[in-house]
């Protein structure tokens, strides 16, 4: 200790430069928890006069989970619906619940690669005025990489990185010259923000979303492009997981999407999540991993393998 006090006492711009840091480091830490507590007050964007009251969202992945309770609320401020996804029966079930006009688009994302796949999508729906874009879709797989195969993660990359991409192009000129406010939600998830061992191709094209929502953010700053990055929802593709302290209900996960809409170009939506976000980040990556996959992957798959025989 002696010799630590002469050292700093004999290179006092060093210890200078230490209280600095840490400052700066308190001060953010600070201003993080200042700016979580304020957003609990700061009241909502109306959404339907910011983009148009009565036009159309189209939602992909509409028929199960976040997309369906997507479709649901916005809905029910009355936005008309665009619902896109593969099974029809399951779309017809959603559009039953919807309030206002609505159009089914039976769309296979898993075929996104195949030429004139989006063209069919966007003939269905060039008529319509769309205010908002809901990029939904999406496929996880827990499993250890080597055990993938190699039609599992071909389709997760077709469905989770190229629908994301090729219909913000397609509407991104339209949405240009719209009179009124538009909007593009990319979901992706906080396993694109921190990586977790047995999602590796899940949290690589959950990645690319963040990088691309970005990018395109600053390129259109009239368009509303947010990039939405949720943690546990319940829903049939986390095994529907009971509600805990990291595990929300899709209704939550939506108002919190609402919340932040029109505010900023990337969130992870509800408080716990954003609270777990601000936590990964502070762990060193080797007890994250260490406790991942120790305690928690083990249980996650015996959970989504139960989930699978009861479905059979």
């Amino acid at each position: 200790m002696n010799q630590l006090n002469q050292f700093f006492e004999s290179h006092p711009n060093i210890q200078t430069l230490i209280y600095v840091l840490g400052i700066l480091s308190i001060s953010k830490t600070s201003l993080n928890l200042l700016s979580f507590i304020l957003k609990r007050f700061r009241p909502r964007k109306n959404i339907p006069t910011r983009y148009g009251q009565g036009s159309w969202v189209l939602i992909t992945g509409a028929s199960d989970g976040i997309g369906k309770e997507m479709a649901i609320k916005f809905s029910n401020l009355s936005f008309k619906i665009i619902l896109a996804a593969r099974n029809k029966q399951k779309l017809e079930s959603v559009q039953s619940q919807i309030k206002t006009e609505s159009q089914i688009v039976i769309a296979d994302f898993s075929n996104s690669n195949k030429p004139g796949f989006f063209e069919r999508i966007i003939e269905q729906i060039e008529d319509k005025d769309i205010s908002i874009l809901i990029n939904n879709v999406g496929v996880d797989l827990l499993q250890h990489f080597h055990k993938m195969t190699e039609q599992e993660i071909q389709e997760m990359i077709a469905i989770n990185i190229v629908p994301t991409t090729l219909l913000s192009r397609y509407l991104i000129p339209k949405f240009m010259v719209r009179k009124n406010k538009c909007a593009i939600v990319n979901v992706t998830s906080l396993a694109g923000v921190y990586p977790t061992p047995y999602f590796s191709v899940y949290c690589g094209t959950k990645a690319y979303g963040n990088f691309l929502t970005s990018c395109l953010a600053s390129e259109y700053p009239n368009i509303d492009i947010l990039s939405f990055r949720p943690s546990e929802v319940s829903t049939n593709m986390t095994a529907n997981k009971p509600e805990d302290i990291m595990t929300i209900s899709t209704s939550a996960c939506v108002e919190g999407l609402f919340n932040e809409l029109g505010y900023t170009s990337s969130t992870y939506g509800h408080w716990k999540h954003e609270v777990q976000g601000a936590l990964y980040k502070r762990v060193p990556k080797c007890i994250y991993d260490f406790v991942f996959m120790r305690f928690l992957a083990t249980v996650w798959m015996k959970e989504r393998e139960d989930a699978k025989k009861k479905v059979q």
